[in-house]
């Protein structure tokens, strides 16, 4: 770079009007590698001042694109030494999002050799991004070593202000293409422009139309009004127009434009700025109107319903047709005589007060009265009358309608009558009825559950009906209540309810929900049964039961008895016997030992014997083989729980389930399973008395592995003995103080005879599981 010497400089500063921009560009910097002559050192340090003072960055290149040379306006400009701007350092400075292309774009041109003519944002001295505006060209000359010369003028100010004003004009046309109305632009030449509303309405870009050819959408018999009045007009004032224009559906509407001068200095027109409004809706109302005011009058004098209007004082203005058919007057008769000689004696007093109330400034009133007709009978009529005001809110009239509700009002004595007839028979009927809201709050009660318990209305409105019920029975009443009211489902509770005299008699309840078109309940209806009778009879029957149970198990008893003394008899009697001869032969005086060998041999058989029957009574308890079909086990269990549900219920102990499918086929003994199912049932009942919590059995039916199915009965009661557990199942072992210990050790027999188990637990916290394991339908007998 020290052999280079500067020989001549040129630069250009040309004006650029249209952008406020000033572009500097150097045609020629010519570098020779000659030796220097006299006085050349001089000359080169005179070249350098004058590039270095010149008002923007100059960049010398070689033929390759590595700058050699850089003027100090570039140095101080991007605040980086000179080293750091050779060859390609002067581009880090570019950008980092454009480095990329001005890169492409500047060795594009060195392969090229043609015109760089860019402008791009350089990072300065101070951090920032300014713009620079940039031209370079290639050096005709090839033997200087220096190919391109370079010049850059910082541009930021004037290229942010074309943005700025760029984006302004953007806004501006943004705000006119939304804006609710239709705007277009005129010149001398034609349309010069059309916001997009307008565009959008006749389907094209108007500003293409230099021709006048916007008189193509306007209606054939509005173009020559337009042209004169508009589009030639000699005014050079504002001017309207109304004409029909045509939209891109081929319909034309109806528009008005108003079009605004903006005049030159000299005072000639230099454009029209014009509002077209779509008055279209408007234009054709008047018609419309017109229309409308015949059919009003239509309307007013032939509606059936007496229509009329007065002055703030109640001088009648205006009747219509049905005012004077129905009251035989006309306007001049009802001015002279009024009104109130044809309201009914009745109903009068409360019609004039009503009136006065009216005029003194109440905002109108709703009555129901009667009126004198023509025919001089009297019909109801539902009047209403209001207060006409100005747009300020002052009043300025009345205006009243009435209609003729005498069928309406017939109708509505009639249900009175009929709601009356009902409630006298709900009063009558020997049976509590009530009914209540979907929120399960009551609503009604018949005349029968107040005289019966002697509660009032509001008691049992405010929901004070459970002071009535026995304490016992009040936490099952509210929670099949619940139930109820979230499922939807019928509700069902038995329950004890005290009487006036105080004695607590037994009721069931039943009630079922009214649903809406949608399925929605809107009220629940219910009725009140005496079931004390029922109840006191199924006690006796309890009682009844529970002796003949008695009586079945001693008899039993008796029986197996019975069948063990038979079958033990025989043998036994003959091991006597044989042993009482043996004793014989070896007491004789000279000992049989023959014949006694003989008879211990028939001891030894007889007692064999004796084995073999006792074999043959635990047989009872282990496999049997009975009548097997298969069942579904939530049938079964159904049908024994209903046998024992009054039991159950009168104990208030709850029965709940649960199954894993509605369909679980067993193959049993259907009588010999239930007789199991009862056992276990009862045994749970009896196992939760006296307990200070609520009793309930949980039955729960499950399938378990190999096509076993299990039913599990879970009690919340007292619990087995911890020293029992294991031996409840041996024969004549109970836990009750009065059990004969039998029943479940048949009940286990039964179950292993048809191969199947029967076990128990204590519960973690209290009460005990008997869970009862059964063959499916599917398993395979061994």
């Amino acid at each position: 770079m020290g052999s280079l010497k500067p020989q001549e400089l040129g630069l250009h500063f040309t004006p650029h009007h249209s952008e406020n921009i000033v572009e500097v560009s150097a045609e020629t910097f010519r570098f020779e590698s000659n030796d220097l002559q006299p006085g050349s050192a001089k000359q080169s340090l005179d070249f350098r001042q004058v590039v270095d003072n010149v008002p923007g960055c100059i960049l010398v290149a070689d033929a390759d694109g590595k700058v050699i040379y850089a003027n100090r306006g570039f140095v101080a400009a991007l605040g980086r030494q000179l080293e750091e701007l050779l060859g390609e350092g002067w581009l880090k400075s570019v950008e980092p999002d454009f480095l990329k292309q001005a890169r492409t774009k500047w060795y594009d041109c060195i392969r090229t050799r043609s015109r760089l003519d860019v402008t791009w944002r350089f990072r300065i001295h101070d951090g920032t991004f300014r713009w620079q505006h940039l031209r370079a060209e290639p050096s005709p000359d090839k033997e200087s070593g220096a190919s391109w010369y370079l010049l850059g003028v910082d541009v930021d100010e004037q290229f942010r202000a074309r943005e700025a004003l760029e984006a302004s004009e953007h806004e501006a046309r943004e705000i006119l293409d939304r804006l609710p109305a239709m705007i277009s632009m005129r010149t001398e030449e034609g349309v010069a422009y059309t916001n997009r509303r307008l565009s959008d309405y006749v389907g094209a870009v108007i500003t293409d139309l230099r021709d006048v050819s916007y008189l193509d959408y306007t209606h054939p018999d509005d173009r020559a009004a337009m042209v004169t009045e508009h589009i030639k007009s000699p005014n050079k004032g504002p001017n309207e127009i109304i004409y029909r224009l045509r939209g891109k559906d081929g319909i034309y509407r109806w528009f008005h434009t108003r079009a605004e001068p903006y005049f030159n200095e000299d005072g000639s027109i230099y454009r029209w700025y014009a509002l077209n409004s779509d008055i279209d809706d408007l234009y054709r109302s008047r018609e419309l109107l017109r229309e409308r005011e015949f059919q009003l009058n239509l309307l007013t004098e032939t509606l059936p319903a007496i229509l009329w209007k007065s002055d703030l004082k109640g001088r009648i203005v205006y009747i219509n047709k049905k005012t004077v058919e129905y009251s035989g007057r006309t306007l001049d008769e009802f001015q002279e005589k009024g009104w109130e000689d044809l309201i009914h004696p009745d109903d009068l007093a409360e019609t004039i007060a009503l009136w006065n109330a009216l005029l003194a400034g109440s905002d109108g009133f709703n009555i129901v009265n009667r009126f004198l007709c023509v025919d001089g009978a009297y019909r109801w009529f539902h009047s209403s009358t209001g207060v006409v005001r100005d747009e300020v809110g002052n009043r300025i009239a009345f205006h009243g309608v009435m209609l003729d509700t005498t069928p309406l009002k017939a109708a509505e004595i009639a249900l009175q009558q009929s709601e009356q007839e009902m409630q006298r028979l709900m009063d009558t009927v020997p049976t509590i009825i009530w009914s209540m809201s979907p929120d399960g709050s009551a609503a009604f009660t018949n005349k029968v559950a107040r005289e019966l318990t002697g509660a009032s209305i509001e008691d049992i409105q405010n929901d004070r009906w459970k002071e009535y019920m026995h304490p016992e029975d009040r936490e099952l009443v509210s929670r099949e209540l619940a139930k109820a009211l979230v499922t939807g489902r019928s509700f069902n509770a038995e329950h004890r309810l005290r009487n006036r005299d105080g004695v607590w008699l037994w009721f069931l309840s039943r009630a079922e929900p009214s649903r809406d078109d949608h399925g929605n309940i809107v009220r629940w209806f219910g009725v009140t049964l005496d079931i004390h009778d029922r109840k006191t009879a199924e006690s006796k029957l309890r009682v009844l039961r529970a002796n003949l149970s008695r009586t079945s198990r001693a008899s039993l008893v008796s029986e197996i008895s019975a069948s063990i003394a038979h079958e033990l008899n025989q043998p036994l009697s003959s091991l006597i016997s044989n042993a009482q001869a043996c004793i014989r032969w070896l007491d004789s005086e000279t000992p049989n030992v023959q014949n006694a060998l003989i008879s211990i041999e028939r001891v030894i058989r007889d007692g064999r014997a004796t084995d073999a029957a006792l074999r043959n009574i635990r047989s009872l308890y282990r496999q049997q083989p009975s009548d097997r079909a298969s069942f579904n086990m939530v049938d079964l269990l159904g049908e024994v729980i209903g046998l024992l549900k009054e039991d159950a219920s009168r104990r208030s102990i709850l029965i709940e389930y649960e199954f894993d499918e509605p369909v679980l086929e067993v193959l049993v003994d259907r009588y010999q399973i239930q007789q199991i199912i009862i056992n276990l049932v009862t045994n749970a009942i009896d196992a939760m008395q006296n307990i200070n919590r609520q009793p309930l059995l949980l039955i729960r039916i499950r399938k378990a592995q190999y096509d076993r199915v299990v039913t599990e009965f879970i009690d919340n009661g007292h619990g087995l003995p911890d020293n029992e557990v294991d031996r409840i199942f041996d024969a004549f072992v109970s836990t009750k103080e009065n059990g004969m210990g039998i029943g479940l050790a048949i009940s286990r027999s039964i179950v292993e005879a048809h191969g199947g188990e029967l076990c128990a637990a204590n519960n973690p916290g209290f009460g005990a599981t008997f869970s009862l394991r059964l063959n499916g339908s599917g398993t395979r007998q061994g």
